[in-house]
């Protein structure tokens, strides 16, 4: 009986491993942090680097799923514009005499396909330095995590195109605010405004003007000092990216002419 017992103890001994040491840096600093001489400054030193490598870890980490995310977005926004097709125009300005697509006609279309591609928006106003102004922020976030933020001013809209107050200031802070969130998502989706033709399509000379064309009107008219109320309403339009293409030309040209007799 006690043979067994001593040939079971020698076999336990036997198979018995001494447990892996780390060789890493964490076994460097296990060492150390065991050794009674420790150079204090050094196992500073190591846990700094150690620190700085778990750091760096998460930061590569972050960046590759931050990348993941702003990828995911640029697929869906693609998918988003190649589905939204021109806003038609269903309500009457009577300042302006043309016809103009409010929040409804754009949120009517384009809400459903931003959700089914797993997009929200978010609209809320944020301090403004500029007097008489409100500053409005889109988000637009997509469940893969990334998003992109679109701000910009608008002038409270208290008096009519005469220049007169129509408005209470709560009701020129709600019309601001409106006309913000509408302009906004026109902007951030690059969206196209048509008018109404009873289901036709509109005809492709009677598209907007790109981006750069409105880039280079504004500064145009910000040049020429130009009124852009009194310019819409020549036009016919609620607003200068209202404005088709084929008339850009003839604007410019109108705007400079003004500008050489003033």
């Amino acid at each position: 009986m006690n043979q067994v017992a001593k040939v079971n103890d020698e076999t336990q001994v036997a198979h018995y491993e001494e447990p892996a040491q780390n060789t890493g840096l964490l076994g460097v600093i296990e060492r150390l942090a065991s050794n009674q001489n420790v150079d204090v400054e050094r196992l500073s030193a190591i846990l700094k680097m150690r620190a700085d490598e778990e750091e760096r870890v998460r930061r590569i980490e972050r960046e590759d799923r931050d990348d993941a995310a702003r990828r995911e977005w640029l697929a869906a926004f693609s998918a988003v514009q190649s589905e939204i097709g021109p806003i038609f125009r269903t309500n009457d300005n009577k300042h302006t005499k043309s016809k103009y697509a409010d929040l409804a006609d754009i949120e009517r279309i384009v809400t459903p396909i931003l959700t089914s591609h797993g997009f929200s928006t978010t609209s809320a106003p944020i301090p403004c330095k500029l007097p008489g102004h409100i500053r409005m922020r889109l988000t637009l976030g997509h469940s893969g995590g990334h998003e992109k933020v679109y701000e910009d001013d608008f002038p409270l809209d208290a008096a009519g195109s005469g220049g007169t107050v129509n408005k209470t200031a709560i009701q020129a802070k709600g019309s601001t605010q409106t006309y913000a969130r509408r302009y906004l998502k026109a902007s951030a989706l690059d969206l196209a405004f048509m008018d109404d033709r009873d289901g036709n399509a509109p005809p492709k000379d009677e598209s907007n003007i790109s981006q750069d064309q409105l880039a280079k009107l504004r500064e145009t008219l910000e040049a020429a000092d130009a009124d852009i109320e009194k310019f819409c309403r020549y036009f016919r339009i609620e607003a200068l990216p209202d404005l088709l293409a084929k008339d850009f030309d003839r604007a410019i040209s109108m705007i400079g002419q003004r500008r050489a007799r003033a």
